[in-house]
């Protein structure tokens, strides 16, 4: 590669938070039509640590699976069943892989050096630390449950058997250690959307045999659904998410002076939002009693306020583009036009009106947060540098 020679000159603040020395080495990126500088990062020490740690929990939970099995006397060990590798994998791989990740999310998080935790508050950690052992435990269920059917009545001696624990165990930890490295502030927005659309698909794959889609949407998460606390925990999650995820964009809002009692409202109506979208799932719709009563007055004011949302964003919300508000006007349209469907003429069904307005009101709650987050990203971090040809 051809290389000609400038010289950048670098303002003071970033020298002296990056901590850089002329025996530095930096990386100069394209990306998206930008240029973007960066520190070098000891990738051969990221590796280093991953590997030496991620094998004990490895190791001591593989030794675990042989000695339960060994003493069982299993000839043969089923790879999907009460007991089998799929349930240790569930057990053991989601305890010592949940370790890793809290041990390794909380060491970086007091490491004073890393930029990508530093906007995380810490009464937040708890819950991004749950959100990650819920993936991982839905990840599991999930994959195992695909396995169950591709490899039905596979099993094998407790040799092959202990050393294809070792492997998914292995892959378990190095994912979560790799996770609580690499994590960053902007991952929450992806974790929310991983939970909440994970959660929900494999509700829905779980309950094909129930047809739930002949009920409502809703039936995912009564008790005459197949677990039901799955769809229920994906929506309280969700919920404990957004509330973190809104807690973290509004305290940097107001570092980069973005104040006043609009902000104010719109924090307030985005936290009721998700305390309603939480009581959904706290509240199931089960027959006709309490419980049904409190969902429904929990789904309703989740409408409302999205409504609230969408209407009074134009006022709320600073900087707010034309485009995103046509895309809301766009989507608030397409509901009501949906409702129109399902109520006066019957066109829709009630799953399909659910789904429907789920996915598109996900959606915009969706884009709004990614709005907000620009807000507090572009602003005093964008510096002006001399280049000179040297």
């Amino acid at each position: 590669m051809k290389l000609s020679e400038f010289k950048v000159k670098l303002p003071e603040e970033i020298v002296e938070e990056l901590k850089l020395s002329e025996q530095d080495t930096i990386f100069l990126k394209k990306e998206n039509n930008r240029v973007i500088i960066e520190r070098k990062k000891n990738v051969a020490e990221f590796q280093e640590v991953s590997l030496r740690w991620f094998l004990i929990p490895v190791i001591l939970s593989s030794l675990a699976f042989f000695i339960f099995f060994y003493f069982e006397n299993s000839t043969q060990i089923p790879m999907a069943g009460e007991v089998s590798i799929a349930s240790a994998v569930s057990l053991l791989g989601l305890i010592s892989g949940s370790i890793s990740f809290i041990f390794f999310f909380i060491k970086e998080k007091k490491n004073q050096e890393n930029d990508g935790l530093k906007d995380i508050l810490w009464r937040n950690v708890p819950t991004v630390i749950f959100s990650f052992m819920v993936m991982l435990s839905l990840g599991i269920l999930c994959f195992f449950w695909m396995i169950g059917i591709m490899f039905d009545g596979a099993s094998f001696d407790i040799y092959t058997a202990t050393v294809v624990f070792f492997l998914f165990t292995a892959i378990i930890n190095y994912l979560m250690i790799y996770a609580a490295l690499s994590f960053t502030s902007n991952m929450i927005v992806n974790l929310l959307i991983f939970v909440i659309i994970g959660g929900v698909f494999f509700a829905m794959l779980t309950n094909s045999e129930s047809k739930w889609w002949q009920h409502n949407f809703s039936f995912l998460g009564t008790n005459e659904a197949v677990n039901s606390w799955q769809f229920n925990l994906t929506l309280m999650l969700s919920a404990l998410l957004l509330v973190a995820l809104i807690d973290y964009l509004f305290v940097n809002l107001k570092k980069r002076n973005y104040v006043g009692w609009k902000i104010q409202i719109l924090r307030v109506l985005l936290t009721l939002m998700a305390i309603a979208l939480g009581a959904v799932g706290f509240f199931p719709n089960n027959g006709t009693g309490q419980l049904h009563v409190l969902h429904t007055k929990a789904a309703n004011w989740l409408v409302l306020l999205i409504i609230i949302l969408i209407i009074g964003i134009k006022w709320l919300l600073p900087k707010v583009t034309k485009e995103f508000l046509i895309i809301s006007y766009g989507i608030a349209g397409t509901l009501i036009i949906a409702n129109f469907l399902f109520q006066n003429i019957g066109y829709l069904s009630l799953t399909v009106f659910e789904l429907i307005a789920f996915g598109l009101a996900f959606s915009w709650i969706l884009l709004l947060l990614q709005h907000i987050q620009k807000l507090t990203h572009f602003s005093s971090t964008i510096y002006e540098i001399e280049i000179e040809e040297s």
